[in-house]
């Protein structure tokens, strides 16, 4: 099969086309780097004329953290939405036999319910935090359903909590929650550095995902692709979660960073907890297992531990 991967160099991208390029298919990666615009349909619609992808993994997007959505909110909902809008249009006018597969982040779940069920999705808005991108997110499954009904366009969405792994920024306000975090007590520990500020009270309740599990998935996925049922959208889930807090004195223990941690409280925590229902996930694979996230921290560690200007 022709799998393109649009965001291919990016953090979640890179990680997929890691796994990927293990398989016998054809693997095409693009991202912003080859001069990939989405936000431009002339331009996506002469790339997927051109490609004729069996599947398009999405994993292209405008994001960042708290602080950054939350100060480019318009530019975040305004680039977003017009990068799906576009990738939906293309595949309809040039290749709708094409799969698409997206992960949808979990920040486009109700910021006022405590378990993340996929039948509670529309049960409440997004966190004003994450307002403009948890929105687009949502857009995901209203543009799905409709291409869906009008042209028989197939997709494929997984509900991802918070990723982390190798491959990510080294700008904290750029990178991924978790790997924001280890980046930065990494660079603190290496410039012995006395104390780090860290945004919020830490009580915060997240999931976290490997980003090499999901790409096992997406594999496994692709690999089962003629079995799929394209019915509903399923969490990628382990129905269990840490603190911020808990979660730092891992990264702190296995970074040795011997500095202290100075809690902003004055800072928004965001939604206090988002922990994932797993029956659903469980169903459609039984046998998966999840890197330990001991395990996985590590190898973050080492990642920021080998990259400029760690």
């Amino acid at each position: 099969m022709k799998i393109l991967i649009l965001g291919g160099h990016g953090f979640v991208g890179k990680n997929l086309a890691k796994v990927l390029k293990t398989s016998q298919h054809d693997i095409k990666v693009l991202s912003r780097i080859d001069g990939l615009d989405l936000t431009d349909f002339n331009y996506t619609s002469s790339i997927f004329r051109e490609i004729k992808s069996d599947i398009i993994v999405n994993c292209a997007a405008l994001v960042g953290s708290l602080n950054y959505v939350t100060q480019i909110a318009a530019n975040i909902f305004d680039i977003n939405m017009r990068m799906l809008l576009n990738i939906y249009k293309a595949i309809q006018e040039n290749s709708p036999e094409t799969i698409l597969i997206n992960p949808v982040a979990n920040c486009a779940y109700p910021g006022n319910i405590d378990a993340y069920s996929e039948d509670l999705f529309w049960a409440g808005k997004v966190h004003q935090s994450v307002l403009a991108y948890g929105n687009t997110r949502r857009m995901i499954e209203v543009l799905s359903e409709c291409y869906n009904m009008q042209y028989d366009i197939k997709s494929i969405n997984y509900f991802v909590p918070n990723m982390y792994g190798p491959y990510d920024s080294t700008d904290p306000n750029k990178a991924h929650a978790l790997n924001a975090l280890i980046s930065r007590v990494v660079k603190a520990q290496n410039e012995r550095t006395p104390e780090i500020e860290v945004w919020g009270s830490g009580i915060a309740i997240r999931e976290w995902l490997y980003a090499g599990d999901f790409a096992r998935i997406v594999q496994q996925t692709i690999e089962n692709i003629n079995d799929y049922i394209y019915k509903e959208s399923v969490n990628i889930a382990q129905n269990s979660g840490l603190s911020i807090k808990e979660l730092l004195n891992i990264i702190v223990k296995d970074s040795n960073f011997s500095g202290k941690i100075a809690w902003n409280k004055s800072m928004p925590d965001g939604a206090p907890r988002k922990v994932m229902d797993d029956v659903r996930f469980r169903k459609s694979f039984p046998d998966f297992k999840f890197t330990e996230l001991s395990e996985g921290i590590k190898a973050t560690i080492e990642y920021y531990k080998s990259v400029s200007p760690y």
